[in-house]
C-alpha cells in the first residue's frame, strides 16, 4: 500500500490531519486525494469521497483509522452500516460545504459589497488626482496645460494671506498680463498680481469660475471685455466651437466641486449642460474621456522611462500645484515668441497688410450691443463681484494699430456701449487701451495680442492704474 498523502484534508477543507489529530486548516485548503480501495490518489473531478467505519466514527487513512474530523456531520444508515469500505459520493461531501457557506450572515456579504465599492470609488478618485490632473497640467494629453488650472489657482489665491489682482479673459489678457512685472512696478508689500486667462476664452466659459473667485474674495478682478467678447455664441456655434466647449467643460468639471455651483448653470445652454458633471455617473463619464490617454502616458512613463510632456519652459507646459513654481507662475507664464520679431521690414509689413487688415471682416470684430450668451454672463460676473464688495476693473486690451484703421464708422459701438452699462455698478471701473495712440505694430505679436515689447508697456500702464484703485 503507498504511503499516507503528505496532507490529508477533510471532504469540506475546514481540516488537516497531523497525524494523531485533526487541526483547522488554514483558509483556501480543499481536499485533494480519495481512496480508490487499495490506496490514495489525486482527487478525479467525476470521483471523490471517504472511507469511513461502519459506525461513521473513524476514518481509514490508508493505513490505519482515525477519528472523523469535527466539522464532518455523518448519520449513517442501516444500509451504510452492513457495508464496511463503501466510498461515499464526494456529492454528499459538497453538500456538507456547503451548509457551512449559507452560515455567512448577511452583514459579512453588505461588507464585502461596501468594501467593493469603497475600493472602486478610491480608485477612480485616485485616477483623476494622481494620474489625469497632473497629466493635465503638463500638457501630456492636451494641448494646453493652462485649461486645468483655474480652480486650483482660485485656492491658491484664497490662501494666499495678501493683497490679491487677479486677470480673467481669453488669450489677448493673457498675452498683455505679466503679473510679476505689474508687482515690481507698483512695489506695494504683500501684494500679487495673477493672471488666469485662457486661450480661446470667453465670458460665457469665464463665468463658470464665479463662485470660486468670490470664495477667494481677491481685492481686484480684472475682466477682459473687448469686442472679441460681445459676440453671438448662437449665432457663431459650429463643430468647432462646440468640440472646445467639450474640451473646457470637461476638464472644469474634474476640478470643480458643490460650491462652485451657480446662476452659471442657468445660463449655460443644455448642449454645454450636458458637460458638466453633476453626478458620480456623470463624473466618471468626464474622466474617462481622458483615462485612456493619461493611463498610457503614465505606463510609457514608468516602462519606458519617456514622457510626451512638453519641457517645462514651453508656453503648453503649466506646473503642478505642488511645485514650487506653481504660485510664480500663476503671476508669470510662459509666452510664446513672436515670429514678426524674426522678420525683416520688408516682410513684416507684407504680413501685416495681408492678416491683421483682413481681421477686421472676422465676427469677433462686430460686438453687438446686447442680447448675446456672452453679455448675459458679464451681466452675471460683474453684479456678483459687485455686490460681494470686489472690485472689478473691466480691461479692453489694445488692438493692433492697422486693424484700427480698417474699422468702419460705428463698428465698435456695441463693445462701448457694453462698458457703459456694465460700469453702472458699484464698485467697478473700466479701463479701455484700445484707442490710446501710444501703441505700435512692434508691440503685437499678431493683430490683437501682445508680445514682449507691448507687455512691458501694458505693464508700466497697468500698475499705477491698479496701485491708485487699490490706495481710493
Amino acid at each position: 500500500m503507498d504511503a499516507i498523502p503528505e496532507k490529508l484534508v477533510s471532504p469540506d477543507g475546514l481540516f488537516i490531519w497531523k497525524g494523531n489529530k485533526w487541526i483547522k486548516s488554514p483558509p483556501g485548503t480543499s481536499q485533494t486525494f480519495n481512496w480508490n480501495g487499495s490506496n490514495w490518489e489525486p482527487i478525479n473531478p467525476k470521483d471523490g469521497g471517504m472511507v469511513l467505519s461502519p459506525d461513521g466514527e473513524n476514518l481509514w487513512t490508508g493505513k490505519k483509522w482515525i477519528p472523523i474530523p469535527p466539522s464532518l456531520d455523518v448519520n449513517m444508515t442501516s444500509e451504510q452500516s452492513n457495508n464496511n469500505h463503501k466510498i461515499i459520493s464526494r456529492i454528499n461531501s459538497f453538500g456538507n460545504h456547503n451548509k457551512n457557506m449559507k452560515n455567512i450572515n448577511n452583514i459579512e456579504i453588505l461588507k464585502s459589497l461596501l468594501s467593493g465599492i469603497f475600493i472602486f470609488l478610491v480608485t477612480t478618485s485616485m485616477l483623476s488626482s494622481q494620474i489625469i490632473q497632473p497629466l493635465l497640467y503638463d500638457a501630456s494629453i492636451v494641448r494646453v496645460g493652462r485649461y486645468a488650472l483655474t480652480f486650483d489657482a482660485w485656492d491658491t489665491i484664497e490662501e494666499d494671506n495678501a493683497i490679491s489682482v487677479v486677470g480673467i479673459g481669453s488669450s489677448m489678457l493673457q498675452y498683455a498680463l505679466d503679473g510679476n512685472c505689474v508687482e515690481d512696478e507698483m512695489n506695494l508689500e504683500d501684494t500679487y498680481v495673477y493672471n488666469l486667462a485662457i486661450p480661446g476664452s470667453m465670458p460665457y466659459i469665464e463665468m463658470i469660475q464665479t463662485e470660486a473667485a468670490v470664495k477667494a474674495s481677491p481685492d481686484i478682478i480684472m475682466i477682459e471685455v473687448g469686442p472679441n467678447s460681445l459676440w453671438d455664441v448662437d449665432e457663431f456655434s459650429n463643430d468647432a466651437l462646440l468640440d472646445y466647449f467639450e474640451l473646457r467643460l470637461t476638464i472644469l468639471s474634474l476640478m470643480m466641486d458643490g460650491d462652485d455651483d451657480g446662476i452659471w448653470l442657468d445660463i449655460l445652454r443644455d448642449s454645454e449642460l450636458s458637460f458638466i458633471a453633476n453626478s458620480f455617473d456623470e463624473e466618471f463619464k468626464a474622466e474617462s474621456v481622458y483615462a485612456d490617454d493619461a493611463l498610457e502616458e503614465f505606463l510609457r512613463r514608468i516602462l519606458l522611462d519617456d514622457s510626451s510632456a512638453p519641457r517645462s519652459v514651453s508656453a503648453a507646459y503649466v506646473p503642478n500645484p505642488n511645485h514650487e513654481d506653481w504660485h510664480s507662475y500663476l503671476r508669470t507664464q510662459n509666452w510664446l515668441y513672436s515670429k514678426l520679431e524674426l522678420m525683416d521690414v520688408e516682410k513684416r509689413m507684407a504680413w501685416e497688410n495681408s492678416t491683421v487688415v483682413n481681421a477686421v471682416k472676422y465676427g469677433v470684430n462686430n460686438p453687438e450691443h446686447n442680447g448675446t450668451l456672452n453679455h448675459e454672463a458679464l451681466e452675471y460676473m460683474v453684479s456678483r463681484f459687485s455686490e460681494t464688495g470686489i472690485k472689478v476693473v473691466l480691461v479692453s486690451p489694445p488692438l493692433h494699430p492697422l486693424l484700427l484703421d480698417e474699422l468702419n464708422p460705428g463698428q465698435y459701438d456695441g463693445h462701448n456701449n457694453t462698458l457703459d452699462n456694465l460700469s453702472l455698478n458699484d464698485n467697478v471701473e473700466t479701463l479701455n487701451l484700445i484707442w490710446e495712440d501710444y501703441w505700435v505694430d512692434d508691440d503685437f505679436y499678431d493683430h490683437n495680442h501682445l508680445d514682449r515689447h507691448g507687455r512691458q508697456k501694458f505693464c508700466e500702464v497697468l500698475a499705477p492704474y491698479i496701485s491708485s484703485y487699490l490706495e481710493n
